[in-house]
Formats: structure tokens, C-alpha cells, sequence
């Protein structure tokens, strides 16, 4: 009975010290968006593809990442050199190369922190066509309707903003998207601009120029985006002094559209 409580007693306090060294363990301050990305299927001969994992410094401490090694060496992390500081935010950035690898793949880095002995992994996975590129995306088009005189989409509009958020998974694994901005302006005389002309050029650039800025936030690969020659419209029935009271004539000529292919 003595031998039988002492071994008891012996696997007690083991078991409080496994747990004590468990919670010992600082916990890992980076907490990410997601811990895994599926590029579903891709095209060995597009090139190689990446994912971007967010991630925001939840801890109390600042933090350096040490390593985002992968086993493979068809996979690499790219992640911030710099210290991260509490309630940071930043992104590590997962590669993957298809070419030669035919076929289903399940891949990854382990991302390590300085002083934390345990690594946080971020998998990835997907299939890939040998010999072809990836199939493309079916085209979206985004469409802003303006009143008379307004030049500029609402950067902060969030139909916007979701819509330019969009493209940010089709640069990843696309080598290129094609993107083509169509701007319009009625024949109403115009007393803020020159002329329609230069209205209707102002607001093709600017949406472009706002779109980028989204994109930019969003760390996304400009390099891979082909704007096409912006399409510049002044257009819709002649101008008969009667703006004020056929409105509804006129409005439908002032816009800009946008659609990616």
C-alpha cells in the first residue's frame, strides 16, 4: 500500500511539473490571418506562385522572426528583418516554384521567433497542370456612377475596396492580370474643369491611382498589373440648356468602369 501511494505520489508530481513547464512556454505573439492557403489548380509553366500570411503582434513584447524555413526547396518564406512591435502588423510571404511538380503538392515554412523554441507552420497546397498555364479567372467589371462635376471614386467606399481587394489572390498565382479603366463625361458644360475632356481623364486616372493605393496596402505585386489604354468618353445628347430639368437625361453618361481580365 505504501509503495502503491508513493508512486502516486511520484506521477503527481510529475505530471504538475510537465505542466508547470508547459505553461513556462511563452505563447506565440504572432497570431495570423490564417494558418493554411490552397491555390487550387495552378499551371506549371505560369511561374511561381505566393500567399501572403497576415499576421498582427498580439504579445506584450517586441519580437523578432529569426527564420521561415521551409523542407523543400521548392518553398520559401520572405518575412520582415526588423523588430515587430506589440500590436504590429506585417505579413510573411510563402513561394512556391511548380515547375517540374506536376502534380498534387502539400508544402509550408515554420516561421520561428527569437527566444520561443516552438515555430508557428503555415501550410500551403494545391495541384498543378503540367505543361499549361493556370486557367484564367472569369473577367469582373466594377462600375461608379457620378453627379455632375464629381471627378473621384470614394477610396474608403467599401463595394470599392472589396472589389480591388479581389485581384490581390489573382496575383498571387497569375502572371499577369489585364485591367481596363473606361471613363465617361456628358456634353453638360462643364465650370470646374477645362473642358469634359479633361473631366472625364481625371477621373480614369484617379480611379487608377486609387485602386494602386489599395493594392499597394494589401502588399500585392504591381509588376503583374497590365493597365490597358484608359478608354475616355464624352458622350450622351447634346446640351439644350436644360439641365436642371432633364437630370435624367444627362446622368447616365457620367461614370467610371472598370473591368479585369
Amino acid at each position: 500500500m505504501k509503495v502503491r501511494l508513493l508512486r502516486n505520489a511520484g506521477l503527481f508530481w510529475v505530471t504538475l511539473l510537465w505542466q508547470a513547464l508547459a505553461w513556462a512556454q511563452p505563447a506565440f505573439p504572432l497570431q495570423f490571418d490564417a494558418e493554411g492557403f490552397d491555390f487550387g489548380n495552378i499551371g506549371e509553366m505560369s511561374g511561381m506562385v505566393y500567399h501572403r500570411f497576415s499576421f498582427e503582434n498580439t504579445g506584450k513584447d517586441t519580437v523578432w522572426i529569426i527564420s521561415a524555413g521551409a523542407d523543400c526547396h521548392c518553398t520559401a518564406g520572405d518575412f520582415p528583418s526588423g523588430p515587430i512591435a506589440p500590436k504590429e502588423k506585417g505579413s510573411i510571404k510563402v513561394t512556391y516554384d511548380p515547375k517540374g511538380r506536376p502534380w498534387e503538392f502539400e508544402s509550408g515554412v515554420v516561421v520561428k521567433i527569437k527566444g520561443i523554441k516552438e515555430g508557428k507552420p503555415l501550410k500551403i497546397k494545391g495541384k498543378t497542370t503540367g505543361g499549361a498555364e493556370t486557367p484564367r479567372f472569369s473577367p469582373a467589371e466594377y462600375i461608379q456612377r457620378f453627379l455632375y462635376n464629381e471627378k473621384s471614386i470614394l477610396s474608403e467606399d467599401p463595394e470599392f475596396k472589396a472589389f480591388v481587394r479581389r485581384m490581390v489572390p489573382l496575383l498571387e498565382i497569375h502572371r499577369d492580370i489585364k485591367i481596363q479603366i473606361e471613363s465617361s463625361a456628358s456634353r453638360v458644360p462643364t465650370k470646374s474643369f477645362v473642358s469634359n475632356e479633361e473631366l472625364t481623364a481625371t477621373r480614369a486616372r484617379e480611379a487608377r491611382e486609387k485602386m494602386l493605393d489599395i493594392l499597394r496596402l494589401c502588399e500585392a505585386d504591381l509588376n503583374k498589373i497590365i493597365f490597358l489604354d484608359d478608354i475616355t468618353l464624352v458622350q450622351g445628347p447634346a446640351y439644350t440648356s436644360d439641365f436642371k430639368k432633364q437630370l435624367n437625361k444627362y446622368q447616365p453618361f457620367q461614370y467610371v468602369k472598370i473591368r479585369v481580365f
